[in-house]
This record gives C-alpha cells, structure tokens and sequence, in this order.
C-alpha cells in the first residue's frame, strides 16, 4: 500500500517537473489559440452590435379565410435570401453570421398581438411577402414589448420561466404539420380547420395586467445537406444498410462479386425489395414529402413573466401543452432543451435556476440565435407560426376593422 502511494506521488512529481521545465514550449501554443479564439469572438460581437433591426408589428386581417399555406409562401420568399454559407474568412475576420429573422408572438393583459423582427435591409421584404398574401394586414414599426420590463430578470418584482424546443427525433422526421388540422366539408370548397393558434390565444386572454407570455421563433435559411443526412433515415426505413465510402480495392470485389451474382449482393437487393407495412409506408412518406421544402435551421423560445405574486402554473402548463398540438408519436414531436429550462431540483438547483433565467431573458431581449438549432420546412414554420383564422374569436386580438380599397375611378379632384 506504501509502495503504490510513493509510486503515484513520484508519478505526480514527474509531471509536475515536466510541466515547469517545458513551460516554454506549450505556453505559446496555448495562448496561440487563445488569442484565436478571442480575436473571432471578438469580431463576432463587434459584428452583431453593427447589425440594424426593426420590430413591426403585424395587424391581423379581420377575415383571416387563408390556411397557412399563405404563411408558407411568406417563408419560402424569406429563403432568398440565402446565398450560400458564409465563408470562413468574412467569418473569422469580419465577424459574420448567417442573417436570420424572428417571428414573435406576444401576450399581455389579455392582448395577443404578432411580430416580425427582421434587419432593416429586409425590411421592404418582409412587408411585400406579408402584403402579397395578406393584402388587408397592417404592419407598423412598434417600439419592443419587452422594453417595459426592467432591463434584468429576475429581481425583486418579476420572476420568470423559459426555455427553448428542441425536436423528440431526427430533424428529418416532421412535425405535425398544418394539412393534418384540416377536413374537408360538405360543399367542394369548404374547409374544416382546427386552428392551433387557438389553444394558445385563449391561454394569452386570461393574462392579467404585468403578466407576459412570448414566442419567438428565430429562422435562417440553410442549404440541402439536410436531405443529403436526412437521407440516412430514408435507408433505415427501407431496411437498407448504411452506405460507406468505399476504396478501390473495395468497389473492384463488390463489382466482381455483382457480376457473379454473388450471396451478398442478392441478399442486399432481397432486404431493399423487403415489403413495408402501411405504417412504415406512411412514415416514408412524409419523411420524403418534407424534402421537397425549403429547409430552415430554427429556434423556439418560450417564455413566461410574472410579478412575483402572481404566478399561475395554469399558463405555464398550457404554454408548453401548446406546442404538444404538434406531436405526431410515428413522426416526431417537441420538446424543452432540459439545458435552457431552469431546474427545479439537485443540487445547488437555486443558484443554477437563477443564472439560467439571468441569460434566457438576455437572450429573448436580444433575440439571440439559439445555440442547438432544430431544421423545421416552410410548411413546419407555416405551422407553428400563422395569423389565426376567423374561428378564432379571442376577443382581445387586435384585427383590422376595415378592408383598404382603390378610389373609384373617375372621382372628381377638388
């Protein structure tokens, strides 16, 4: 027992003398990449204190008849503006990050009102798409909602709770989608819709005065790599093997063996012929259906405020039940990232809860882009965001009371 202790300290003492005497060649290289590593952040922070924002605001249409297969469009236009990745050297010298927006939700006082914060060189694009497919909308510069709040949370007054969606499943599986909230009527041109809007606006009616409920969902359009990995869980379905870069020497002997018909081969195509069941079927089929949309690398923050005295876990259950609206137990679903909600229990699970919420309210003022992006289509974010329809009677929801129209021709002028 003498002997190991004496053998580990003598071990100890070796690397200690190592680690003083050789300081001269690792030193340099460890504040190398430090100052790497601080020069990129620093460009990168520089970068995004240069970006100018505008926050309008989104009144609703009176009559709202669309599905959101009009929000669906919006999105799609949105993804012009994607011209590729950004480069390594605009990223590390400059600072760059790819441009993204933040379609926000907001509750207060029984008020739910529609957002769209987008930087201001996007700013007649975002109008023009809104307009296109929403000509009786109205959008106005608003001054931000949660600039009446105190500039840190939590404090004596509020508290909150937050926390970001993350998906159950691989990002290549989809969501509950808005076709599937929707029957066809009796007549060949009604449409039953079951608005999931409506769940969360009569949620935001029964907010009192100080309390808020905010939704931001922050996109960036993104390349098709995602089809290319999602492609992946096409095979596993189908029951085919994961493929793998072959060499050479590995294609010539599985050409060779093709050629001779070999067990393998007919194995391989046996398994790929391999009938599915109609549950499987269905899956594939939606799998494959969402890789003909656009793709989005996104983020879902929730949020709920409240004076310290006024907290209704109601609201809390009935903002996460909202997005359970979604889930599809075959396909995929939403859930909390456990590392951006504030703990309840563990240890040190106070001080962990405080800083937690110190930084999920940092991120919601300056809607900052989530670190763990999910990758949600036009028709997923149609989805999750859309102006509600007329079923929607919530009586605090602001719409447009009246219908612009052209002056009729041949008015007289004076």
């Amino acid at each position: 027992m003498v002997e190991s202790i004496t053998l580990t300290l003598d071990s100890l003492q070796i690397v200690y003398d190592l680690f003083i005497g050789f300081w001269w060649l690792y030193l340099p290289v460890l504040l190398f990449f430090a100052w790497i590593i601080s020069l990129e952040t620093h460009n990168r922070l520089k970068y995004l204190a240069s970006l100018e924002w505008v926050l309008l605001e989104i009144r609703v249409p009176r009559e709202v008849n669309k599905s959101p297969k009009g929000m669906e469009q919006v999105f799609a236009a949105l993804f012009g503006i994607f011209l590729g990745p950004v480069r390594w050297q605009d990223k590390f010298f400059k600072g760059k990050v790819p441009d993204w927006f933040s379609f926000e939700i907001a509750g207060t006082g029984g008020e739910i009102h529609f957002y769209a914060r987008t930087q201001t060189k996007y700013r007649n694009l975002v109008e023009s798409q809104i307009y296109a497919q929403y000509p009786d909308a109205e959008l106005k510069e608003a001054e931000d909602y949660l600039s009446v709040l105190p500039p840190f949370l939590p404090n004596d007054e509020y508290d909150l709770w937050g926390g970001e969606e993350i998906l159950s499943k691989e990002d290549a599986y989809p969501i509950r989608t808005y076709p599937e909230f929707e029957e066809k009527g009796t007549g060949p041109d009604i449409v039953k819709r079951i608005d999931p809007v409506a769940s969360l606006a009569e949620t935001i009616a029964t907010l009192e005065y100080k309390e808020y409920i905010v939704i931001q969902l922050l996109f960036r359009p993104m390349g098709d790599d995602w089809v290319k990995k999602g492609q992946a869980v096409v095979d596993k379905l189908m029951g085919k093997k994961p493929k793998f870069e072959q060499d050479l020497l590995a294609k010539a002997v599985f050409g060779i063996d093709q050629l001779l018909g070999g067990a393998s081969a007919k194995k391989e195509e046996s398994k790929d012929k391999e009938q599915l069941s109609p549950g499987k079927q269905d899956v594939l089929k939606a799998v494959e259906h969402s890789f003909t949309k656009l793709g989005f690398e996104a983020g879902i923050r929730l949020a709920y405020i409240f004076p310290k005295n006024m907290f209704h876990i109601t609201h809390l259950a009935a903002l996460n039940g909202a997005f359970k609206q979604f889930a599809s137990p075959a396909l995929n679903s939403f859930k909390l990232n456990k590392l951006t909600t504030p703990p309840i229990r563990g240890f040190l699970y106070k001080q962990k809860a405080y800083r937690r919420k110190v930084f999920m309210y940092r991120k919601l003022r300056e809607r900052l882009f989530v670190k763990k992006p999910i990758i949600l289509t036009t028709e997923e974010l149609a989805t999750v965001y859309h102006f509600p329809d007329v079923s929607v009677k919530s009586p605090l929801l602001p719409r447009v009371e009246a219908k612009k129209g052209e002056p009729p021709a041949g008015l007289p002028i004076g």
